[in-house]
């Protein structure tokens, strides 16, 4: 199949919400991408840590082609979870692999808008522009 066609498929009866998130379950985001390519398979990547806080990677190879989602351990307001257990880094893997799936396509609507600012846009001109960017602390990675 290509992207187009799996980016047509509408999956609003499929959306589940929790807190103010709407997402696929991962187990029919999974169920259709193995109905659309029986041989499609995924990878997580080894966790990366930020200070107290955790990324996971997943990638997804279908369709001949691999694309990789992270996502930060986070709760059910999309905040990041210091220092999570097992079950939250288990739970954001999961999470992790229905948004890969979505890169191929499916439900890669229902992502639409996160990548928006949270505050509304200041007014235009340089140094406006650079207010909306506060000075960035380095983050402490750790392997």
């Amino acid at each position: 199949m290509k992207y187009e066609e799996i980016a047509q498929i509408n999956v609003n009866a499929r959306i589940e919400k929790k807190g103010n998130l709407s997402y696929l379950s991962w187990v029919w985001a999974l169920d259709q991408l193995m109905r659309m390519d029986e041989n499609a398979t995924w990878t997580y990547g080894e966790p990366r840590v930020w200070g107290s806080t955790v990324m996971v990677f997943c990638t997804v190879t279908a369709f001949g082609r691999s694309r990789t989602a992270q996502l930060p351990v986070m709760d059910n307001r999309n905040k990041a979870i210091s220092n999570p257990d097992a079950f939250a880094v288990n739970t954001a893997m999961q999470r992790c692999l229905a948004k890969a799936i979505a890169l191929h396509g499916l439900g890669l609507y229902i992502y639409a808008g996160e990548d928006l600012p949270t505050e509304p846009p200041m007014k235009t001109g340089a140094k406006s522009i650079l207010r909306q960017f506060p000075k960035q602390k380095s983050l402490a990675v750790q392997s």
